[in-house]
């Protein structure tokens, strides 16, 4: 970004959910586990894992932008808790009501 800030950021960090058992690759391709954040680490590690992430969205975006950051279900305390020290507020909360379970664990 050459310097500049964001004022809004949209992310989708890992999950911290493993692959095997919860995306069914039912189809021609099959998906591997990701590098890392992909059900190995520990809860504190997670939270860590988060809070660093979120200290360098912070530290390159504006003051007051908004931060939109996806997370499965499963970790929604422990992104709650690292978005709790890094940031002043939660906006909001928005759900993705899936009428098509697709190819995850549904």
């Amino acid at each position: 970004m050459e310097g500049e800030k964001a004022e809004m950021v949209f992310t989708d960090p890992p999950y911290n959910v493993a692959i095997a058992g919860n995306v069914s690759g039912l189809g021609k391709i099959k998906h591997n586990e990701f590098a890392m954040a992909s059900g190995d680490m520990t809860r504190a590690e997670f939270v860590a894992f988060l809070s660093g992430a979120f200290a360098n969205l912070v530290a390159h975006s504006v003051d007051g932008s908004i931060h939109f950051v996806c997370m499965d279900w499963r970790h929604m305390g422990e992104m709650l808790e690292a978005g709790a020290a890094n940031y002043a507020e939660l906006k909001n909360l928005i759900v993705w009501a899936k009428d098509n379970g697709g190819m995850g664990a549904f």
